[in-house]
């Protein structure tokens, strides 16, 4: 940018200059600095001279278009995501006490270890009302973690049980034997100095988007998963 300003530069190469000024604030700006300093920029469709109005209108235009087609193209893909959430066929990571079998279906897990352990957190909930009693219960037992991803993939890792684990473990309606989409959504947040953050919010039940009852074999029952949430 500072080289285009004090007129060192004669043209800008890019491979499609169009698909960069649909998405980028910084090149929008060094597009103008080209404008009063008299550089070309150079892409595979041609040659656009930004002090012509002709020019810039062109390469504005080119970039409205690219837009429009990743908003069309993200849309597709979304929308296909969706279809599949409403069969039940999406594939996300699942829960500690099931796995995806060999015909992409949910089945429990075939560790009878991890299978005890689960069901152990909700007999101790039955037994005590509250996760920090099943905290209590694990607390001279190790507790089951299956690794997604990488190369520790399928790994079982035992640890301790975390009072915060516990109530995701009593609140995922998987254990119910129900298929759930869109039980989170993101939001951006932007804090008193200007940081933005993005924050997970979880939606109410009457609001999630897809959900699928005797989609796979349940732990507890739909009627004890929502006593224990009422709980």
């Amino acid at each position: 940018v500072s080289r285009v300003c004090v007129g060192e530069v004669g043209a800008i190469f890019g491979l499609e200059i169009s698909r960069l000024a649909r998405s980028s604030a910084d090149l929008q700006r060094l597009l103008e600095f080209c404008s009063l300093s008299d550089t070309l920029i150079v892409d595979a469709d041609g040659i656009y001279n930004l002090q012509n109005f002709n020019d810039r209108l062109l390469l504005g235009l080119k970039g409205t278009m690219s837009e429009a087609e990743l908003h069309i193209l993200a849309g597709r893909l979304q929308e296909s995501k969706r279809a599949a959430a409403r069969r039940g066929e999406l594939r996300f990571p699942l829960p500690v006490g099931y796995l995806y079998g060999d015909d992409g279906g949910t089945t429990l897990d075939p560790h009878e270890e991890i299978r005890a352990a689960v069901a152990e957190v909700f007999a101790a909930f039955e037994a005590t009302g509250s996760a920090y009693g099943v905290v209590g219960r694990f607390r001279t037992r190790l507790f089951p973690r299956r690794a997604y991803g990488g190369a520790w993939a399928g790994e079982i890792r035992w640890g301790r049980l975390t009072h915060g684990r516990a109530v995701a473990l009593l609140s995922n309606p998987a254990y119910a034997g129900a298929y759930v989409f869109g039980r989170f959504h993101s939001r951006r947040i932007v804090d008193a100095d200007g940081t933005i953050r993005t924050r997970t919010v979880e939606r109410s039940r009457s609001e999630w988007p897809v959900i699928i009852h005797g989609h796979h074999p349940a732990y507890i029952s739909w009627e004890t998963f929502l006593a224990n949430e009422q709980r």
